[in-house]
C-alpha cells in the first residue's frame, strides 16, 4: 500500500513538473517570437531610409514593449502560483492548457495592434486578449486555494488573498483599456504602464 502511494505521489509530481517545463517553453516561445512583428518587409528596405524606417516600427516597438513585459509579468505570476500549489489535477491542466492557448495569441494581437494601432478593432483584440489571458490565471489561482484544493493548508489567508489581488490588475487595467478604447479615446494602451503602481497599492490595501 505505501509502495502503491509512493508511485502515485511521484507520478503526480512528475506530471507537475513536465507541465511547467512546457509552460515556461511557450512563455519563452511567445516573448521570443514578439520581436518578430519588428522586422521590416523587403520592399521597405528598397524604398525606405533607415530613418524612416526605423520611425514606422515605433508603433510595433511600443507594443512589443507592452506585450513582452506583460507576459513576463504573467510569467513570474504562474511560477509563483505553482512554488504553492503542491500537486494538480485534470482540471488544473485543462485550465492551464487554455492559459496557454492565450499566451500564444499575444504575439498576434501584439502584431494586429502594431500594424492597426489607431484602429479601434485591433486595439480591443489586444487587450481583450490580455484580459482573458490574465482572467484564466486568477481563475487558476482561485481553483488551487479555493478548500486549500491544491495548496499547502499551513499557506496563510492573506498569502492567498493577495495573489488574488495582485492576479486581478491586468484584467483590471484591460478592462479599463477596452472600455476607454470603445469611447473613442487613442493610446489606452498607456494604462499597462501603470500597472506597477497600481501593484503597489494593491499590495497596501491588501495589508490593511
Amino acid at each position: 500500500m505505501v509502495m502503491l502511494e509512493s508511485a502515485e505521489k511521484r507520478s503526480m509530481l512528475m506530471e507537475k513538473n513536465r507541465m511547467e517545463s512546457l509552460t515556461d517553453g511557450i512563455f519563452a516561445f511567445a516573448m521570443t517570437l514578439l520581436v518578430l512583428n519588428m522586422i521590416l518587409p523587403s520592399d521597405a528596405v528598397i524604398t525606405q531610409t533607415s530613418s524612416a524606417a526605423l520611425i514606422s516600427l515605433l508603433p510595433s516597438f511600443y507594443h512589443y514593449i507592452i506585450a513582452f513585459f506583460v507576459l513576463a509579468a504573467f510569467w513570474m505570476s504562474h511560477h509563483a502560483q505553482f512554488s504553492m500549489v503542491h500537486h494538480i489535477d485534470k482540471n488544473f491542466l485543462f485550465l492551464n492548457a487554455i492559459g496557454l492557448f492565450f499566451v500564444t495569441l499575444v504575439p498576434f494581437s501584439t502584431s494586429f495592434i502594431g500594424d492597426y494601432s489607431s484602429d479601434i478593432l485591433a486595439t480591443c483584440v489586444f487587450e481583450f486578449n490580455l484580459l482573458i489571458l490574465g482572467l484564466i490565471l486568477a481563475f487558476q489561482w482561485y481553483y488551487s486555494s479555493h478548500n486549500y484544493r491544491l495548496i499547502a493548508p499551513e499557506l496563510s489567508q492573506y498569502d492567498i488573498r493577495l495573489r488574488m489581488h495582485r492576479g486581478l490588475i491586468i484584467p483590471a487595467i484591460s478592462l479599463a483599456a477596452i472600455i476607454i478604447t470603445i469611447m473613442g479615446f487613442t493610446s489606452s494602451t498607456m494604462l499597462y504602464m501603470a500597472s506597477p503602481l497600481v501593484t503597489y497599492f494593491v499590495v497596501r490595501y491588501t495589508q490593511t
